[in-house]
């Protein structure tokens, strides 16, 4: 055991002259990188706010490389014990790499000194201050790198821990962060050959009460539940939440909304039993524009009438409200003139047109024409069974409407 702990000791402390060279070569590199430099270079980025920014005066450099190197040396020192452990020779041999990686990070090193020339003049940005020649692939690098190293010391400590129990230096004992270690925290589970210590009085039919806990996970769930509902109380009560009749407003505004954006999605399907009346300014200025350009001859520019018969009094030939001008439109009626407009105009433009015709009533034009057809009550939504329409039929001269 002495011999073993002699040995931990000889290792970190080599270890630790590794990390003092280290250091004394990246001071070393430092010094000479700021007399490398390239006076042309170094006078134009003096010229900008971030002057002299390089590789060696990045902090995130020096964070990832002490990371590296500190991990570095962790690793090494455990794996000198593993080595240690097992055979000497192959420590000696380990010894030989670590020196064959230290000729390596010098090449490196220098390397990135050579880079160091081109790196203060291009250096502008408040981001390369902090960087320095660190572009984000190398950052990204650098951080797997860091976390490669982890990995390994925590594989190299769970060896190192089974090869101490193995070899009789430490006892055996099971990890707290273990799977089984955590199930029985979580479950505080009782051994079947310790269940007589939770064993009641209570038998039937063979059938033992045990006077188990409640496991914690479903203890500690009880809780939160708890904890969620005294927050759920306060926000509902106090703090301002919705009440139920502004979640159902909210439900049937967002209800509409999906109406709308359903119907300008199926406008191209629409036809006279789906048509409904669009309110919006934009597709009223596109029915007033189709109207004009193709309605207006028949029926005058402000629908006062002419050919066709007057758009804007209360009396229809063929039927008032939308379906039944959007109906007309789109098949006509031949024997009084009025044409088919469907292969004409799509299912959208008939509805914006027959939108529009329906606020001209009231706009009394100059020079109406007189009523035509009978005169058209919208029906009023019946209150029971024995409400009656609201259609009252007036017979006037007939025409083309």
């Amino acid at each position: 055991m002495n011999k073993l702990k002699h040995m931990i000791r000889h290792t970190y402390a080599k270890s630790i002259a590794l990390l003092m060279f280290f250091m004394m070569i990246i001071l070393g590199s430092y010094a000479q990188t700021a007399t490398a430099i390239d006076p042309a270079a170094t006078a134009a980025a003096t010229a900008t706010a971030t002057a002299g920014v390089s590789l060696w005066s990045s902090p995130l450099f020096w964070v990832f490389a002490f990371a590296i190197f500190g991990l570095l040396l962790v690793i090494i020192a455990i794996g000198s014990v593993l080595v240690g452990l097992v055979n000497n020779k192959v420590a000696e041999k380990f010894g030989k790499a670590a020196a064959i990686f230290l000729v390596l990070f010098l090449f490196a090193g220098q390397a990135s000194q050579a880079q160091n020339t081109t790196t203060v003049a291009t250096a502008t940005t408040q981001t390369q201050a902090v960087l320095g020649s660190l572009e984000p692939n190398t950052v990204v690098v650098l951080s797997v790198v860091v976390f490669i190293e982890l990995f390994v010391i925590l594989y190299l400590f769970s060896i190192l821990q089974k090869m101490l129990v193995a070899l009789g230096y430490k006892e055996a004992k099971e990890s707290k962060w273990s799977y089984s270690a955590i199930y029985k925290r979580m479950t505080k589970s009782v051994p079947l050959e310790q269940e007589s210590d939770v064993e009641t009085d209570h038998n039937y039919d063979g059938i033992r009460e045990l006077d188990n806990s409640l496991p914690p996970w479903w203890v500690y769930m009880f809780y939160i539940t708890i904890v969620f509902g005294i927050v759920y109380m306060i926000y509902f009560t106090w703090g301002g939440g919705p009440d139920q009749l502004a979640e159902y407003d909210n439900a049937i505004a967002q209800a509409k909304l999906q109406k709308t954006e359903m119907l300008k999605q199926n406008a191209a399907n629409v036809d006279e039993a789906s048509v409904v009346a669009l309110t919006e300014a934009a597709d009223l200025a596109k029915g007033k524009s189709t109207f004009v350009t193709k309605c207006a001859a028949c029926h005058g520019q402000n629908g006062e009438g002419g050919v066709g018969p007057n758009m804007t009094d209360e009396y229809w030939i063929n039927g008032g409200g939308i379906k039944n001008v959007f109906k007309i439109i789109k098949y006509g009626k031949q024997e009084k003139g009025m044409i088919s407009w469907q292969n004409q105009m799509n299912p959208t433009e008939m509805q914006q047109v027959s939108s529009y015709i329906l606020t001209l009533k009231g706009t009394n034009p100059a020079n109406p024409k007189a009523p035509q057809g009978t005169l058209y009550v919208e029906e009023a939504p019946a209150t029971d069974s024995t409400a009656a329409t609201a259609v009252k039929d007036t017979t006037v001269v007939a025409s083309a409407k």
